[in-house]
């Protein structure tokens, strides 16, 4: 893996991944696109039918309504993402190497966005949701797609190290470093749509949403 990362990846000629234009790495397993038992399911809240294959649905609250309706475009113009670090994990922070590496995870914001809201690469900025305010320093790159603005996971821990705790009145040792960063999940709200405070769920899955969250930035 060393190998391969000091080279910045792994590479191949183009045409070595179609074989008379079909994919050179195939898939021959049966592939299966319909699941009888999730489409004998309904939704705990809703009940409505969930869908036996792929199908797009639009974000939405535990109620069935889209997360639109209730956090306008107009008000909050830009969607949360988060993606995979190619050096830091959940379980990483604690290793101070990598930090000297990426001292703190990247945030990424489309060009586009950045001339639209008058930002520069490496401006601080400060990012807002309904649920809580992070303050960061914004990349503008390509591979972002316009109106969204993802965040690199794995930073911003508050444990694992990272706050100084006592023990019998001795001072444990700990690293600041492991704070570094922001963390998405500070960013994350409750579903305004049920009568008791729990946080926005998937509504097919049922686990904490971290993509497509509702924000606004501003230049700080």
């Amino acid at each position: 893996m060393a190998f391969i990362y000091s080279r910045g990846g792994r590479f191949a000629p183009e045409d070595s991944g179609y074989t008379e234009q079909r994919l050179g790495n195939a898939w021959k397993k049966t592939l299966q696109i319909w699941n009888a038992d999730v489409a004998a399911h309904r939704h705990a809240i809703t009940g409505e039918r969930f869908s036996g294959c792929p199908v797009w649905y639009p974000a939405r609250l535990s109620d069935g309504r889209a997360i639109d309706d209730q956090f306008p475009i107009g008000q909050w113009p830009l969607k949360l993402i988060s993606f995979k670090s190619n050096t830091m994990s959940s379980s990483t922070a604690v290793i101070p190497r990598l930090h000297h590496v990426k001292p703190a995870n990247l945030v990424a914001l489309n060009p586009q966005d950045g001339e639209r809201y008058g930002l520069q690469h490496g401006d601080r900025v400060r990012i807002i949701t309904p649920g809580g305010q992070v303050v960061a320093q914004i990349s503008l790159l390509n591979g972002v797609m316009p109106g969204v603005i993802a965040i690199e996971h794995g930073y911003g821990h508050r444990e694992m190290g990272a706050t100084q705790h006592s023990l019998d009145g001795v001072p444990m040792p700990y690293d600041p470093q492991i704070r570094a960063g922001i963390n998405l999940n500070d960013l994350g709200f409750a579903d305004p749509t049920r009568t008791i405070t729990n946080t926005w769920l998937d509504w097919v899955s049922g686990a904490a949403v971290r993509q497509g969250l509702p924000a606004k930035i501003e230049r700080i």
